[in-house]
């Protein structure tokens, strides 16, 4: 991965998402764009932040109760692949074109997915936040 793509990326981790993982855990971020079955307008990104922080990021464009559905499934999956594979956290983002008008929504829905779990985070941004394409 180039150089200015780990920037953005670490950028992305640390500011937008508010980790304070040590700089050694952000000098390895593998970044993986994975084929989505929601819809063709439905985006799923994962990020291995130096085997210690998993990242997902659902990108939805267009209408973001697709994003709220998805979501339940999106989390499941991502608190196993964070215990099966020794993953410290699981920050889970929705990015969206209206993130404020879906938090109430999407905060309910991650309260009932994942409610005593403090090793997992939700977040959602603008999709113009996005530090990858």
């Amino acid at each position: 991965m180039a150089s200015d793509q780990t920037s953005r990326l670490q950028s992305f981790v640390r500011s937008t998402l508010g980790c304070g993982c040590p700089e050694e855990v952000l000098r390895s971020i593998h970044l993986t764009h994975v084929e989505a079955s929601i819809e063709s307008d439905t985006l799923f990104t994962r990020l291995d932040v130096g085997g210690q922080l998993l990242v997902y990021v659902l990108e939805v464009v267009g209408d973001p109760q697709r994003a709220a559905e998805a979501l339940p499934a999106f989390i499941a999956s991502g608190m196993v692949e964070r215990d099966s594979q020794g993953f410290n956290r699981l920050r889970v983002v929705l990015a969206t074109d209206d993130p404020e008008g879906l938090q109430p929504t999407a905060e309910r829905i991650f309260n009932d997915s994942a409610p005593r779990d403090d090793r997992i985070h939700l977040h959602l941004v603008e999709i113009s936040e996005l530090p990858f394409e």
